[in-house]
């Protein structure tokens, strides 16, 4: 009897095994699920510090009878170069930073205008209506203005202007205000 049960439990008749099982592993790892966290309290100091640093300050709209940053723009220089942009339009923004740094050239201030904000086009149209031709009274991007102190039009561009272009109009511009 004896030798019958060590024959049975050498044979693998037993009911315990010390082989371990292999751990599976899913095909798509599972995300762990984490618990969500209070916010750490803030000191007064700190909020303080976020007030201060929040506060912008934006000029008028209209100034003049003109666009406000051009307005301010001409406070500062003879000669400001404005740039007229539609927004999203790709060729415009590079047609802006032409002109951007074509008044970087000629050391002139630089504006740029989006004929999509009525705030600006409306008062930059009645400076316009005296123009000769119907197309120059018309805002569109792109396209460079180049305008003397106190609010005067020298010359516009319609369409894309290169920097020296740009530059070149601002300084014969700026000999006028000598």
């Amino acid at each position: 009897m004896l030798a019958l049960a060590a024959g049975f439990l050498l044979l693998g008749g037993g009911s315990s095994s010390s082989a371990a099982v292999k751990q599976i592993k899913p095909l798509h790892p599972v995300k762990k699920h984490v618990k969500a966290t209070t916010p750490a309290k803030t000191t007064p100091k700190t909020t303080a510090k976020k007030r201060l640093a929040v506060k912008v300050v934006r000029p008028a709209a209209v100034i003049n009878g003109m666009p406000g940053s051009l307005a301010l723009a001409l406070r500062s220089h003879s000669v400001v170069v404005v740039s007229l942009y539609t927004p999203g339009a790709s060729v415009d923004r590079l047609a802006t930073d032409e002109a951007r740094h074509g008044a970087a050239l000629a050391r002139a201030g630089f504006v740029a205008l989006s004929v999509a904000d009525e705030k600006t086009v409306r008062p930059l149209s009645s400076l316009l209506t005296g123009a000769s031709t119907a197309a120059d009274r018309v805002l569109d991007g792109p396209a460079v203005l180049v305008f003397v102190r106190p609010n005067s039009l020298f010359v516009r561009f319609n369409g894309f202007a290169d920097r020296d272009t740009v530059a070149q109009a601002a300084a014969n511009a700026a000999t006028l205000t000598r």
